[in-house]
């Protein structure tokens, strides 16, 4: 597909308001030379910014930056050069490591400048060296999706074109360029699939980017399609008492492997972020081989239990509770629930957990407290002889460890008179001889702004 003015301003401006303020990526190698100069003549000049980031990894690294410092004055575009010193990093590459910095630059200069976008000159034959590689890594159908023409704030506006056509359009309007002796590299898996794998294909047929290019749009679509349907069941999924994500193993009869990963990354939010290999098959094996009680960090909010036959999803932060109860009343606890205390005449069974009636006169004039059960805490059920655990109790209630983690005990004198929610100790229940009772009331809390 031949390039012209006309058609790139189409495709850009479909991807983009064309009011925007456009950062481009600059190398000085012809596809980013190409892309500045199509934009040069459809984008005002105060709306356009070129970067360069000289790498330091060649010794034309420093010749490369002065091109692009002159290509620029030579076309009246303001240039950013940034210079960056490779520095060690365990399982980065230096390609990792360059990809990394160079967009890193890209974003915190967007937000200095007041820039809209970024713009990258990747193309098609790009595109499908990538989903030849994510092929090679054993991709999902994530990987046939190739590059995109917009991931968020970047925009890859020569994605639809060939290399070809970047080559014709560069020999048309005699475009200088400085070409990157490491693109010659082999050891380079990239280059090696350009070179060695790519070619060989175009050799059997002539039309093999645009038949992954056709693969990239149909998986895209399928992809976008499958994500629609998953975040609508994710968000049908109502938060129990405690602001947990439940998941039972009979609602997801139909899903594959994929489909539960999809839908972890789509409640957790990182729909749109991409996961390397390793996380990924982290959480594919833990899916696959994970047991009742055992848990998995999916980032720094959110974990995920395997509790029998449900899944459980949990962003709260566990907050440790101590709080002295003076007086009777209402008390705002931090883990997302309130406790009231009050005098009550009534003495009549209650078919609630969150509500117990007990014999005040039994732990009138003690320091009553609220705090979280700690391993090591034991108090006596209601119409149990002896003591129990608490932690031993919660396995008997088959509480899971998120909830146990956020379990509050009330005490009297530093003894368990109620697994709030769960039993009260046999102590304080109420009797024919109890004169005066008090209710204790847990529930939970929402507060409205």
């Amino acid at each position: 597909m031949k390039i012209t003015v006309e058609s790139f301003a189409k495709t850009l401006f479909s991807l983009i308001n064309e009011n925007k303020k456009l950062l481009i990526g600059l190398s000085g190698g012809m596809d980013s030379v190409v892309l500045l100069d199509l934009c040069k003549k459809i984008i005002p000049p105060r709306k356009l910014l070129a970067i360069h980031i000289n790498h330091g990894l060649t010794i034309e690294s420093d010749n490369h930056e002065k091109f692009v410092h002159k290509i620029c004055i030579d076309k009246k575009i303001p240039l950013i050069l940034k210079a960056e010193k490779r520095t060690k990093k365990r399982n980065e590459s230096d390609e990792m490591w360059a990809r990394r910095i160079r967009y890193n630059h890209y974003f915190k200069t967007l937000v200095e400048k007041n820039y809209d976008y970024v713009l990258t000159a990747h193309h098609a034959n790009d595109n499908c060296e990538t989903i030849i590689m994510n092929l090679d890594n054993g991709c999902s159908i994530n990987g046939l999706k190739g590059i995109p023409p917009v991931n968020g704030k970047v925009i890859r506006p020569l994605i639809g074109y060939k290399k070809i056509d970047i080559i014709n359009y560069a020999k048309s309007n005699k475009i200088k360029h400085v070409d990157d002796l490491s693109n010659n590299d082999l050891s380079i898996k990239r280059n090696y699939v350009r070179k060695k794998v790519l070619t060989k294909f175009e050799e059997i047929d002539k039309d093999i980017i645009n038949k992954f290019s056709n693969i990239s749009n149909k998986a895209t679509e399928s992809v976008s399609k499958l994500n629609l349907i998953i975040k609508s069941f994710a968000q049908s999924i109502p938060k129990n008492s405690l602001g947990y994500i439940e998941i039972k193993d009979e609602e997801l009869n139909y899903f594959t492997t994929y489909h539960k990963l999809t839908l972890i990354k789509e409640i957790i939010g990182e729909t749109n972020l991409p996961w390397r290999s390793h996380k990924f098959n982290l959480l594919k094996d833990y899916i696959s081989k994970s047991k009742t009680g055992s848990n998995l960090r999916l980032n720094e909010s959110w974990m995920i239990l395997r509790d029998r036959k449900k899944w459980i999803l949990n962003q709260n932060k566990i907050r440790k509770t101590n709080t002295t109860i003076d007086k009777f009343g209402k008390y705002i606890l931090n883990n997302g629930y309130s406790l009231l205390l009050s005098k009550t005449d009534k003495s009549m069974f209650i078919n609630d957990k969150n509500i117990e009636v007990i014999d005040y006169d039994k732990i009138k004039n003690k320091n009553l407290k609220i705090r979280s059960w700690e391993h090591g805490d034991w108090f006596q059920p209601l119409g149990m002889q002896g003591k129990k655990k608490i932690s031993d109790f919660l396995v008997d209630c088959k509480i899971d460890c998120f909830e146990k983690e956020n379990q509050l005990v009330l005490t009297a004198n530093n003894d368990i008179i109620w697994l709030c929610g769960k039993r009260i100790s046999d102590k304080v229940k109420v009797t024919k001889n109890t004169s005066t009772m008090m209710e204790l009331s847990y529930e939970k809390y929402v507060q409205y702004d």
